[in-house]
């Protein structure tokens, strides 16, 4: 068993239990409301996670019953004002995560309690998966401030829930519940407070045996398809299915449907 925390950051905690990587947006007090330093700390953890090879999922969540309030529009950057581009060409520090999630060859996890507004919203966009407790308030609440959204939400949202509820939330500034969340789709599962951390655990851990190199594959497709025409995507699904053939998990795919078992996967 592979258990690993991290004290080296400020304003997130990360730890490895097992293959399952959890980053938890420690700002409390501030309802996790993310700033230049906090988002600098998970761009880090996420460039470690492209080049771990034993990580087979990861989770993101904030601490103390809330995902994310969004910005913190009184410390946003390192000099209290504003942020500023990175090294890469990343206008916002925002960009550089949401790219990292997106390119992730494994599945990532949004653990939604209380809030998750404006780009703590965008943030959870980003990832594969958004499992809900069943006392949030998610939505983007800036319009009402006059801010627009910076850091993903015209993309992610309209391919997630259709342009028309997409165009309602971003130009009203409308907060969901759970139900109505799940019902048009924005959130994957929603569970009773009481049961959140335990059902939310069995959805990583069932996620974490299944064939992380061949997930890692069909979501590069899935991200691929989003932008290209029917036939690149074949050639390009064509490529990651070789690609995959060549994998230990293939073989023990086609070795555990031969011997009439259940198949014990390596994410390899």
């Amino acid at each position: 068993m592979l258990t690993i925390n991290s004290s080296n950051n400020n304003y997130i905690e990360y730890n490895i239990n097992e293959n399952i990587a959890q980053i938890n947006l420690n700002r409390p007090e501030k309802l996790n409301a993310l700033n230049y330093p906090l988002l600098l700390e998970i761009v880090a953890i996420l460039e470690k996670l492209h080049k771990n090879k034993d990580v087979r999922v990861l989770i993101i969540q904030g601490k103390n019953g809330n995902f994310s309030s969004g910005d913190d529009l009184i410390n946003l950057g390192p000099d209290g004002v504003r942020f500023k581009p990175l090294a890469d060409g990343s206008k916002l520090p925002h960009h550089k995560v949401m790219r990292l999630i997106r390119e992730l060859p494994k599945p990532v996890i949004a653990k939604i309690e209380g809030y998750c507004l404006g780009a703590g919203f965008e943030l959870a966009l980003a990832c594969d998966f958004r499992l809900a407790a069943d006392n949030i308030r998610i939505g983007d609440h800036r319009v009402k401030r006059a801010q627009c959204v910076m850091s993903g939400a015209s993309w992610f949202l309209p391919r997630l829930i259709g342009f028309a509820r997409a165009t309602e939330i971003i130009l009203t500034g409308k907060q969901l519940g759970a139900k109505e969340a799940l019902e048009i789709g924005l959130v994957n599962k929603v569970y009773p407070v009481a049961e959140f951390e335990e059902r939310s655990k069995e959805f990583a851990l069932e996620l974490s045996k299944l064939p992380t190199k061949c997930l890692g594959y069909n979501k590069s497709m899935l991200n691929y398809s989003q932008y290209n025409e029917l036939f690149p995507s074949l050639i390009n699904e064509f490529k990651l299915y070789c690609k995959n053939i060549a994998t230990f998990d293939f073989g023990e795919g086609m070795k555990s449907f031969q011997e009439k078992r259940q198949p014990l996967f390596k994410g390899k």
